[in-house]
């Protein structure tokens, strides 16, 4: 997907609009539109489930405080990285939503 995006975007850099025909301008346009659409989709599934780390996340913690043990704490630790990879990933997916609003601007401005 990412190689995809890339691709696509130096594709949309490159393209000289007044050279394209109106159907390949249209057809850009639509897949640019769908992988934004995607996109999108991908975000809200991965805000769900930071959410659902972070409300485990926060359930460990009072559950530590509560009644300190090492399995307890192990939880904290565990359910705290499960958060913190999600939030990385959720990071990587925003930026090539950004690049491809980039890419359908300049799309859309011609």
């Amino acid at each position: 997907m990412e190689k995809r995006i890339r691709e696509r975007i130096k594709r949309v850099e490159k393209l000289e609009i007044d050279l394209l025909s109106d159907e390949k301008l249209v057809a850009e346009k639509k897949e640019i539109m769908s992988l934004i659409e995607i996109i999108q989709n991908e975000l809200l599934r991965r805000t769900i489930m930071m959410a659902a780390f972070f409300v485990s996340f926060v359930a460990s913690l009072i559950g530590l405080l509560s009644y300190p043990s090492p399995p307890m704490l192990f939880l904290v630790l565990i359910s705290f990285l499960i958060l913190l990879v999600s939030v990385v990933q959720y990071a990587q997916k925003y930026r090539s939503y950004n690049d491809l609003f980039k890419a359908a601007d300049i799309l859309f401005k011609n």
